[in-house]
């Protein structure tokens, strides 16, 4: 993608919607921030202890966690953990936001989930670097974003608690 093309495109993304034309040239302009994947690739791998987050520029994202019932801190397991898909995401949505503020391990593996995903990448460098303006407006994203997906996991486990509560009484 071409900067000029990449600046249009970004007009219309929810996550840049508060960046002025200025800020989002700003952020365009830095070196190896765009990253692109074939279908099937890994972008994140779970327990990679990495601090920078990804928003989703074009196609899908596969965000997957590894479930091992057997494995004990510090054991090995010789059997294959299950895997399970949490979420696809699409154009605009962002993740790994949870290891760029915590520094934890990543608690999910992302894969590309479609031919041609593209990504900006922002680092804790790179966010340290910006203007004080566009490190605001950044970290009200990733509020918003941390806001909703709490939401969204407080609705899921109500609808759970509901579930087993249901199978118990029958």
């Amino acid at each position: 993608m071409e900067k000029i093309s990449v600046l249009d495109y970004i007009k219309n993304l929810p996550f840049f919607a508060d960046f002025t034309e200025s800020e989002k040239s700003s952020l365009l302009k830095k070196e190896g921030i765009f990253e692109k994947y074939q279908e099937g690739e890994t972008i994140v791998k779970q327990g990679a202890i990495e601090s920078w987050l990804y928003v989703v520029l074009q196609g899908k994202v596969g965000l997957y966690k590894s479930i091992d019932d057997n494995l004990d801190e510090g054991r090995i397991s010789l059997k294959d953990s299950e895997e399970i898909m949490v979420k696809e995401i699409e154009i605009g949505s962002i993740f790994g936001e949870i290891s760029l503020i915590t520094d934890r391990p990543r608690n999910v593996t992302a894969r590309a989930a479609s031919k041609d995903v593209s990504v900006i990448k922002i680092t804790k460098s790179i966010l340290d670097n910006f203007e004080q303006s566009i490190q605001i407006k950044i970290q009200k994203q990733l509020t918003l974003k941390l806001a909703d997906s709490l939401d969204q996991m407080n609705s899921e486990c109500f609808k759970l608690k509901s579930f087993i509560k249901q199978k118990i009484k029958t």
